[in-house]
């Protein structure tokens, strides 16, 4: 469970419950909470009310690391794929699988790179600046 607190207060303005098992990473922008788990899965949650209004279902590992701008999330995992996903739908819309030779532990991104660690020891960065359909990244 995800919980929101009030952090003059102490007191826990809201619980966010959903995942069935361990939780792994979360990236919260103020009105948005997405968050990825050990039962592979990501959901996407709205801050103010605790609803969860999609999951995205695919990895099939531990979704070790999230990140979103809009309506993209990128993510990674255990599962050594790097996923791109539409926020709104859940829809995977890339799916990398061989970037990296074991667990990927970050990923990031911005409208030209994806850009991941992971326990292999490389760092990995996708350049889509040129030539490459970068409608799929952060817009």
């Amino acid at each position: 469970m995800i919980k929101m607190w009030d952090i003059d207060t102490g007191e826990c303005l809201r619980q966010f419950v959903g995942h069935t098992h361990g939780l792994a990473c979360l990236q919260y922008d103020g009105r948005t909470i997405v968050s990825g788990a050990n039962d592979q899965t990501i959901k996407i949650w709205n801050a103010e009310t605790g609803e969860c209004m999609v999951t995205c279902e695919g990895h099939t590992g531990l979704v070790r690391a999230v990140s979103f701008c809009k309506d993209r999330i990128v993510s990674s995992g255990y599962d050594q794929s790097i996923r791109v996903w539409d926020a709104t739908t859940g829809t995977c819309l890339l799916n990398f699988q061989s970037g990296h030779s074991s667990w990927i532990f970050d990923v990031n991104f911005d409208d030209k790179r994806i850009i991941s660690s992971s326990q292999d020891g490389r760092i990995l960065v996708m350049d889509f600046a040129q030539d490459l359909d970068t409608r799929f990244i952060c817009r």
